[in-house]
């Protein structure tokens, strides 16, 4: 039954990554129709370069990091908008994804530093968010 589980887990994240990748596609052609593009990206730190990144990697790369980061205990509301900005990028443009899905998914307590880019960065804002013990 798990593997029927799993198999069904995996159309659904293809379907709905799929349906992500349209939808960022029609708004940013959109933006671009409009003359808006360059400066939505500027205000996300973004280039054109960088679309068809974005674009390739929009399979739900911010709910990865959003889940990562709470079960490693982070508080998200304390994280720097540029941190965060930057380990949601990391994120995107990540080839491990898979692997952290599985991660996520599985109750083991292994490490996700071996397959994280962004493990430094979320060991040291934790760090930096827990008291300093006397």
């Amino acid at each position: 039954m798990t593997t029927f589980q799993d198999f069904r887990r995996t159309i659904s994240h293809r379907i709905d990554v799929g349906r992500k990748r349209r939808q960022l596609r029609r708004e940013l052609a959109q933006l671009a129709t409009m003359g808006s593009l360059d400066a939505v990206l500027a205000d996300v730190g973004l280039a054109r370069s960088q679309v068809e990144t974005l674009i390739a990697g929009c399979d739900g790369s911010r709910d990865l990091l959003d889940q990562m980061i709470a079960r490693l205990g982070v508080d998200a509301a304390r994280l720097p908008v540029d941190c965060l900005r930057d380990m949601t990028w990391t994120c995107t443009t990540c080839p491990n994804k898979r692997q952290c899905r599985e991660w996520l998914f599985s109750i083991e307590e292994t490490e996700c530093r071996a397959f994280c880019p962004n493990a430094a960065q979320l060991d040291h804002e934790l760090a930096k968010q827990r008291p300093a013990h006397a």
